[in-house]
Formats: C-alpha cells, sequence, structure tokens
C-alpha cells in the first residue's frame, strides 16, 4: 500500500502556460480517488507527474514515504492504464501480460502465477494465445488492466481507461475496476487507485472520492453523494449531475418583515433555521444564484410556484425530462412519468423544491449555505 501526497504542485510548460496551480491533495492508502473535469482541466497532467511522464516545476509530489519528483517511473511503484490499451500487437495475450515481468528478471515461475492469476480474476484466461488484433476493445481494456496488475504495484493510475468503449462496456468494465479493488483489498493486497475521467457517472459511481478540477485548481474534493449534494460553488453544482443543476438568478430581501428568497418577482419563506437565516443577512439584496437539480423541479397539475413554457419533452422510458423557458431562462425538470398530460408549447405549473436548493454567491461562486 502507499498513500500519494501531492504538496502545493505546480506545472509550468516552457512557454510559460501554467497548467496546474498549487495542487494539494492527499490520497489514502488503498484509496479510489477519481479525478474529474472538464477537457483542459489539467486531470491527465497531474495523473502525469504522479507517474513521472511530467516534471514537476514546483512543489512536493510523496508516493508512500519516498519524495518522487525526480525519480524515474520503474522506480515509483505504480503501474499506469492506457486510454489506448498500449499492447503490443505482435504479442499474444500471455506474452503482453508477461513482458515487464521479464524484462525485470523475475524467476519464470513468478512469472506464470502472477500472470495466471491476473488472468483468473480479469476472466481472460481463454485468451491467453490471442494476439490484440483478435480482441475486442473491451477484452483489450481487461488485458491492459491485467499487465499492470501483475506488476503488484502500490499505486495503479487510470488515464481515462473506458473512454474508447461503447457504452455497455464501459459499464461492464467500471464494475470489473471497481470489483478489483474491493477484491485486492480483501486479499490483503490493497493498491491504491487514482483514476482520472471526463465522465461524471464513471466519477460518482467508482470513486471513494472524488477531486473536482477546473483551469489547474481542485475545486472540490468530497465523498460522491457529497459532491452532489453539496456542492462548494457553483462550477461543481453545474458540473456534477445530468442533466446539469438548473441556475436561476434571485435575491435574498424583506418582504413582510422577513427575510425572503425573491425569484422573478415572486417572495418564497427560507425553509431555513432562525440561526441559518440570521447569517444569510449579510448577502441581503446581494446578487445570487438558485440552484436546483432537475428533480427538484417538480411539473404539478394546477397552482404552483412559477408558470414555464414547455419547449420539448425527453422521454427516457420510466421518466422524462420536460423542457422549460421561463422567461428566457432555460430549466430541466427530471421526474417519473406524472399521472396527466404534459403538452409541448403550452404553459405548465413547476413547484420548486427549495428545501433541496442551494444559493451560490454571484461574485464568488461560493455555495453560501455552507458557509460556516
Amino acid at each position: 500500500m502507499a498513500q500519494v501526497k501531492l504538496k502545493n504542485i505546480n506545472k509550468v510548460y516552457k512557454n510559460g502556460f501554467h497548467a496546474v496551480h498549487d495542487v494539494c491533495l492527499d490520497i489514502e492508502d488503498g484509496e479510489f480517488m477519481v479525478l474529474v473535469g472538464p477537457s483542459g482541466c489539467a486531470k491527465s497532467t497531474t495523473l502525469r507527474m504522479m507517474a513521472g511522464l511530467e516534471s514537476v516545476t514546483s512543489g512536493d509530489l510523496f508516493i508512500g514515504d519516498k519524495r518522487c519528483n525526480d525519480a524515474p517511473p520503474k522506480d515509483r511503484g505504480i503501474a499506469m492504464v492506457f486510454q489506448n490499451y498500449a499492447l503490443y500487437p505482435h504479442m499474444t495475450v500471455k506474452q503482453n501480460l508477461a513482458f515487464g515481468l521479464e524484462t525485470a528478471r523475475k524467476p519464470k515461475h513468478e512469472i506464470e502465477s502472477r500472470v495466471k492469476e491476473a488472468a483468473d480474476l480479469l476472466e481472460i484466461t481463454e485468451l491467453l494465445d490471442r494476439k490484440p488484433g483478435q480482441l475486442s476493445g473491451g477484452q483489450c481494456q481487461r488485458v491492459a488492466l491485467g499487465r499492470a496488475m501483475v506488476r503488484k504495484p502500490e499505486v495503479f493510475l487510470f488515464d481515462e481507461p473506458l473512454s474508447n468503449l461503447d457504452a455497455k462496456l464501459r459499464v461492464s468494465m467500471r464494475r470489473r475496476i471497481c470489483r478489483l479493488h474491493e477484491e485486492l483489498k480483501q486479499s490483503d493486497r490493497p493498491a491504491t487507485m487514482v483514476y482520472v475521467t471526463h465522465d461524471q457517472v464513471e466519477a460518482l459511481t467508482m470513486g471513494d472520492r472524488i477531486c473536482v478540477l477546473n483551469k489547474g485548481k481542485i475545486m472540490q474534493v468530497d465523498t460522491p453523494m457529497n459532491v452532489y449534494h453539496k456542492p462548494n460553488n457553483k462550477f461543481v453544482a453545474e458540473f456534477i449531475g445530468s442533466p446539469a443543476m438548473n441556475m436561476l438568478e434571485a435575491k435574498l430581501a424583506l418582504h413582510d418583515s422577513k427575510l425572503k428568497l425573491k425569484i422573478k418577482d415572486k417572495y418564497f419563506p427560507l425553509p431555513y433555521s432562525e440561526q441559518k437565516i440570521e447569517k444569510l443577512q449579510f448577502w441581503q439584496n446581494k446578487e445570487l444564484y438558485l440552484g436546483l437539480r432537475p428533480e427538484d423541479i417538480l411539473v404539478v397539475d394546477g397552482d404552483g410556484d412559477l408558470q414555464a413554457f414547455v419547449t420539448d419533452i425527453e422521454e427516457m422510458g420510466s421518466e422524462s425530462f420536460i423542457h422549460f423557458d421561463l422567461i428566457g431562462k432555460k430549466l430541466i425538470s427530471k421526474h417519473t412519468n406524472p399521472f396527466f398530460a404534459i403538452q409541448r408549447n403550452e404553459v405548465q405549473a413547476v413547484k420548486l423544491n427549495l428545501e433541496k436548493c442551494h444559493l451560490f454567491d454571484k461574485e464568488t461562486g461560493e455555495n453560501i449555505l455552507l458557509l460556516k
């Protein structure tokens, strides 16, 4: 096992581009950490610095107790799984699995044992005599994973390993990697895993914790459920979740001598304790964003909080996505199919579940409901 610690890590390229900004991240022994963010957020660059494939401009990178800023990749106790498999096409699966061990001059019986163990665990024993050209994409990725496994690394690094697979294969490989993590734990050989993806579904379903990155900076590090239900800021709120969180301009204003939430000239009581409402006085009359998940905008038959124009309906089988226009602002409602008909190009009443809402400072983007 090995902890991975990044202390004020920076990456500045020769052309002056500052890709990674003072990243501080502690990844625990045996933890499954997912780095997630949009394209260009430097998640792969951060991973490649852990692997030794990119140099660290400043800061300290520790794997276990060893400072690894200048250590070559082979001395870091890591194994990396890439997006493009990187298998040797002229070798069989068995030869691909054994190649790294043979290069390290491991005993033949140990090589045989490790290859068999990995093949059994990944269910690729029947593929050992085939070459990569005879395999499907999912099978190739399992071989690439097996090649990393046989080295028995302390840290696995995954760089978007499933992005080339179709949707069904991604789901099965996602579960296979999670099962591998659990089985290694149960076999007293727990391995730390760091997984890079732009796919938030992978992030939410796979990680013990998620690190959300944007423009080379950490936005939030937390459990998947906390990142979803308690986003630190507007960026995390809009990036995590599909469809994305709805945002409406809002204010906190006095109405009938009470602090209320003002949305589109309507006032709503705040569903919070008196202590929290007292703290919110600081944001009175300041520009805010009200954030609501699609499942917290409820379509109702009859009177609602707001009236919105239905622009589109996406039928998803067990649920529907209803697209609205609210005075030029687009909203999406996600819910199980209602008992009444909803028609395109008609005005529909909606109710806002304000107990689940988030309030973001328009200037800083901070979630003011989480501030102490």
